[in-house]
């Protein structure tokens, strides 16, 4: 699969439609893995399923597609009501577990950067950045099938570059 969208960094986009493009692909597939990693960040693998190719990952499988927070409060609903949030008690980590095996229907980016994923079950994950964090990580990312990451960060600020260069500052 081949995502039409130039590899570019964008910073204030005024346009979300290039951003749009990138992410009505991730609409129909699978939400097969929903976890929370280190630092109590959540992450979502959808799309297919892909063997890790590092030696201490054999057997293990990430998705084609791997949506990530990072300084980012969020919540789930389900069907309206609130079931599990980034300030949730650690023994509530289960609750995220009830969009595994649903499909994504929706994967709206506000102008605000705020980000809605809709599920086939009626759940909806909600991402609220924070302006006033002074971290100069992105709110979320997500990592795309043809090895780019769209990275939505701090001031408006979006890049859509392959995943595997460097950082540079």
């Amino acid at each position: 699969m081949s995502i039409p969208v130039k590899v570019q960094r964008r910073t204030r986009f005024n346009d979300l439609e290039g951003v749009k493009e990138i992410t009505q692909l991730i609409v129909g597939e699978t939400c097969w893995r929903a976890r929370m990693s280190y630092g109590d960040e959540l992450v979502l693998h959808a799309g297919a399923r892909i063997p890790y190719s590092q030696k201490y990952m054999v057997g293990k499988e990430k998705g084609s597609w791997i949506l990530g927070t990072m300084i980012t409060e969020w919540q789930l609903e389900c069907k309206g009501e609130m079931i599990f949030s980034s300030q949730s008690l650690p023994e509530m980590r289960d609750e995220i577990h009830v969009i595994e095996g649903t499909r994504i229907t929706a994967f709206e980016i506000s102008t605000e950067l705020g980000l809605t994923v809709e599920f086939s079950n009626g759940c909806q994950l909600k991402l609220f950045p924070n302006e006033q964090d002074d971290s100069d990580l992105p709110y979320y990312e997500l990592f795309t099938p043809d090895r780019m990451v769209l990275k939505v960060g701090k001031g408006a600020s979006l890049s859509y570059l392959p995943s595997d260069l460097p950082e540079s500052n």
